[in-house]
């Protein structure tokens, strides 16, 4: 079945001399894999320079049926990340949900909210002059909605410590990763009520928030492991002086 749709590349692996093995999350169709054949021609149908990470497309593909890897015809860019490279901040983020997106998306059918939801967050990390600091904690805490597994922010003096486990606060304390110590339960839940986005936190409240909804998805996402974009974050944040 021949179809148009709108497509964000998460993934492009070398397959021979002439074609690439695609991964992509598209608005109508969901998450699948084509086999593309690109080339750096000023007319071709398939540039190489789209298939680079987080690209936006306008497709054409072919599904097979009972196949596991359809046919990519047509690709054209329809948004150009033409800001992420001017700062390693935002390079970094995106790095780092170019990898969340590989280990999380797995359904095999449109989900319209969710692609505009990503769509949302990489034109506004690329667009933003300032307040892009906590793209990642923000991105984070509302795929988790889009996923299904949405923590629910119950904090109170008798449930004081989050259960990573259950998604949940309780009145049990928990060693990490299977919970939060109390300070870091108190700050886990202010994030969960105030616009990350604008949110002013420090270097080490951020970095503290990274590792709690790391331990929350791991325990969330069937073989989720670990993130190697994670350094590159650590690193990011202690350049940063905010």
């Amino acid at each position: 079945m021949r179809f148009s749709d709108k497509a964000i590349v998460l993934q492009a692996v070398r397959h021979g001399d002439r074609q690439s093995i695609v991964k992509l999350y598209t608005r109508g169709h969901g998450f699948f894999t084509v086999i593309a054949s690109p080339s750096r021609s000023s007319g071709a149908k398939i540039r190489q320079s789209s298939l680079m990470p987080l690209t936006l497309l306008d497709i054409v593909a072919t599904l097979r049926q009972n196949r596991e890897l359809h046919r990519l015809s047509e690709a054209s860019c329809y948004y150009v990340h033409d800001n992420l490279g001017s700062s390693i901040v935002k390079l970094g983020i995106a790095q780092f949900i170019n990898e969340l997106l590989l280990k999380t998306l797995r359904e095999q059918q449109g989900n319209v909210p969710l692609f505009d939801f990503v769509e949302t967050t990489l034109t506004y990390l690329n667009d933003a002059d300032r307040d892009f600091v906590n793209t990642h904690l923000y991105f984070l805490r509302e795929l988790s909605v889009y996923l299904g597994f949405e923590p629910h922010n119950n904090c109170s003096s008798g449930t004081p410590f989050f259960d990573c486990r259950e998604g949940a606060f309780s009145g049990m304390a928990l060693p990490f990763p299977l919970g939060l110590p109390g300070p870091d339960s108190a700050l886990f839940s202010r994030s969960l009520r105030s616009n990350l986005l604008r949110e002013e936190i420090s270097r080490q409240e951020r970095q503290l928030l990274l590792e709690a909804w790391l331990a929350y998805y791991a325990l969330h996402v069937p073989g989720f492991g670990e993130m190697r974009s994670l350094d590159v974050l650590r690193e990011i944040s202690e350049a940063m002086r905010s």
